[in-house]
C-alpha cells in the first residue's frame, strides 16, 4: 500500500489541538493520498495501533461507503479519515457506533458551520435533504470477541461540484452556503464531538447518544420506501429501539430492521 505524507493537515497540530480529548487523537497520521483510510487503519490496528489512532488524507483513490458503494470526493476539498478504536463496552453495544459518529459529525458541523443539519438512518448527515457526509463503520472480531473497530468518516466540505449522478443527491458545506471552510477547524471539532459521545458509550450513557441522534432524525414519522436485499418495502419509521435499530410499521404490524438489512432508504 503506497502513502504520501501531507503537508496540509499536520499530525504535531492535530494531536496539540486534540490533546483534552480522552479516547481520541493521541496518535495522529497525515497523508496526502491513500488508497483508503478504512484499509490503512485496518493494516494499523492489526499491527498494534493504540485504540483513539486517527488516520486522514487529502485524497482516497478507492474510497468506500455503506453496501460497498464508492466514495467520491474531490482531492483536498474535503475531509476523508478514519478511527481506530479498540471498545471494552458490551457487544451489543457496537451498535451505536454509526449513529454515535454520524451523530458527531452533525454536531460539528452545526458548531462550525451554523446549519441545520439532519441524519437519515443509520448515519448519513444531510443538508437540506442533501447528503453532505457519511459514516463506514467495519469491525475486526474473533470467537465473538471485538479485537478493534475502524470508523470512517468522509464530509464534503470544500467541493463544489458533483457528477451529474449524485447532484441531485448530494451537497458540500461550500455548496450550501458559498463559504470555503477550514477543514482543520472542522475536523478538530468533529473529533471533540466523537471523543464526547465515545465517551457517553463507555460510561453506559446510551440514552442520551440515542435522545440526540432522534433530535435529528426528521425521517421519524414518515413514510419511507426501502430495499430489504432485493426487495422493495414501504412502511413508516416509527423510531430507533435500544440497539439504534429502526422500528417499521409495515401493513399494521411493527418489523424492527437492523443496519445490516437495509440497502437504500427514500422519503
Amino acid at each position: 500500500m503506497s502513502v504520501n505524507f501531507s503537508a496540509v493537515f499536520s499530525s504535531e497540530q492535530l494531536m496539540r489541538r486534540l490533546e483534552t480529548n480522552v479516547h481520541i487523537g493521541k496518535s495522529v497520521f497525515c497523508y496526502e493520498s491513500v488508497g483508503s483510510t478504512n484499509d490503512v487503519a485496518h493494516r494499523f490496528a492489526k499491527d498494534g495501533a493504540r485504540s483513539g489512532t486517527i488516520i486522514i488524507a487529502e485524497f482516497q483513490t478507492a474510497g468506500r461507503g455503506r453496501n460497498a458503494k464508492k466514495w467520491i470526493a474531490q482531492k483536498g476539498e474535503n475531509i476523508v479519515a478514519s478511527v481506530i478504536l479498540r471498545p471494552t463496552v458490551p457487544l451489543e453495544h457496537l451498535t451505536y457506533l454509526p449513529l454515535l459518529a454520524a451523530l458527531s459529525v452533525a454536531q460539528a458541523i452545526e458548531e462550525i458551520v451554523g446549519e441545520r443539519t439532519e441524519i437519515k438512518w443509520p448515519n448519513d448527515v444531510l443538508i437540506r435533504r442533501k447528503k453532505v457526509a457519511g459514516v463506514l463503520v467495519e469491525t475486526s472480531a474473533q470467537s465473538g470477541t471485538v479485537d478493534y473497530v475502524v470508523v470512517g468518516i468522509g464530509i464534503n466540505v470544500n467541493q463544489a461540484e458533483f457528477p451529474d449522478d449524485l447532484a441531485e443527491r448530494a451537497t458540500s458545506l461550500f455548496l450550501e452556503t458559498g463559504i470555503v471552510y477550514d477543514k482543520t477547524m472542522l475536523f478538530v471539532s468533529l473529533m471533540q464531538f466523537l471523543d464526547a459521545n465515545y465517551a457517553r458509550l463507555t460510561s453506559g450513557d446510551t440514552e442520551s447518544i440515542l435522545n440526540m441522534w432522534r433530535a435529528r432524525c426528521e425521517m421519524l414519522g414518515k413514510h419511507i420506501t426501502f430495499y430489504q436485499g432485493d426487495v422493495k418495502r414501504e412502511g413508516i419509521a416509527i423510531d430507533i429501539d435500544e440497539r439504534g435499530f429502526l422500528k417499521v410499521r409495515i401493513d399494521h404490524k411493527e418489523e424492527v430492521l437492523s443496519q445490516a438489512e437495509i440497502q437504500t432508504i427514500r422519503y
